[in-house]
């Protein structure tokens, strides 16, 4: 048997190996880590103090799960070859290139590669963290009348339900009018209809003056009365009508006054000159800054992983293609940054990924 199918055999068997013992374990890990993820984003978009420290256990279980999914893809990348024998011939070019200078290269450089695109992930995770830590603790500091300020400010500025309440005032105002309209109709059309000799209520009521009545009663009167005028309808129209403009008046004047009010706003700047940010306004995930001094750190990680987990599919990088490996440089602590974040960014100046 030519030497380099032992080396694939033989490759493919020990992975195998390490497959059945890791898989279950990995796979546990991304299923908890993904669950325990969104249990705690749940949690940390209810309120603001603590939201921060919330976030922190989020942080960490998503990179422990990432992690544990990239191992596992690494490890698949050569194991799954096995699983299907029609692919013996990409296998057999994979094996030879393997044993090319580029192919050396290569795997020299991948091991390397995957280990510091872990422990940069694991840096941006770590600095996600830190950042969470030290908005939960400026979040603990405000004092609750300020926050409760900042959360009615929107109400405030809106006015949603007086405009609710105005809208149903003139609702019910046309609910109204249409009545009295209906019964404008219906008085007219009564008035307009001939006269066809039948007992009137003026003829009831001089039989009931007559003393020598027994017949009719009142009731019998009341009966037979013409509907009058068509104004039962237009007290409450007027009044629902006018209620509906006075809550207009009034929203129109409580907004006018939340926008002249400078509180929040005075609030606002105060906590961004002491923070450096506004503890109250920032979303999930923020930074004030990216812990790397490079501009091209962003997406650093993302371009090494992808590389690394290259399994004979495709065409083969090139030795010009790997690309460099190099921890980007950290900016250096500084006095207004946060503490949490002056921490991380002494330890990150120390910190190297761990030789494989």
């Amino acid at each position: 048997m030519p030497r380099y199918n032992r080396d694939v055999k033989n490759s493919l068997n020990n992975i195998e190996r390490s497959m059945q013992a890791t898989e279950q374990s990995a796979t546990r890990s991304a299923q908890s880590g993904a669950t325990t993820a969104r249990a705690t984003q749940s949690a940390a978009t209810g309120a603001w103090v603590g939201a921060g420290f919330q976030a922190v256990t989020a942080f960490q279980a998503a990179r422990a799960a990432r992690a544990a999914e990239e191992q596992l893809a690494l490890q698949q990348a050569m194991a799954e070859r096995q699983q299907n024998m029609e692919e013996q011939a990409t296998w057999h070019q994979f094996s030879m290139w393997r044993q090319s200078a580029e192919g050396i290269a290569f795997l020299a450089w991948r091991d390397p590669a995957f280990r510091l695109a872990q422990f940069l992930r694991n840096r941006d995770s770590e600095w996600l963290q830190g950042w969470a830590r030290a908005i939960g603790r400026a979040q603990a500091e405000i004092p609750e009348g300020e926050k409760q300020r900042v959360r009615q400010h929107p109400a405030r500025l809106k006015q949603t339900g007086l405009l609710a309440a105005s809208i149903a005032a003139f609702v019910l105002a046309g609910l109204f009018a249409l009545g009295l309209l209906v019964q404008i109709f219906v008085s007219s059309m009564a008035q307009s209809a001939p006269d066809n000799g039948d007992f009137t209520y003026e003829q009831c009521l001089a039989t009931l003056s007559d003393p020598d009545n027994l017949l009719l009663s009142q009731s019998d009167c009341d009966a037979i009365r013409p509907a009058g005028p068509p104004v039962q309808l237009a007290v409450p129209l007027a009044l629902s009508l006018g209620a509906g403009i006075v809550l207009l008046v009034v929203r129109r004047a409580k907004r006018r006054a939340a926008r002249a009010d400078q509180t929040v706003a005075n609030e606002a700047q105060a906590r961004v000159e002491r923070w450096g940010f506004d503890p109250l306004a920032v979303g999930q995930g923020y930074t004030g800054f990216a812990w790397s001094q490079s501009p091209d750190a962003d997406g650093y990680a993302d371009r090494l992983m992808a590389l690394a987990l290259y399994d004979g599919h495709g065409r083969p990088p090139t030795e010009s293609q790997l690309i460099a490996i190099d921890v980007p440089a950290s900016w250096s602590p500084q006095e207004n940054h946060p503490e949490e974040v002056n921490e991380l960014l002494e330890r990150f100046a120390r910190e190297r990924p761990a030789a494989g």
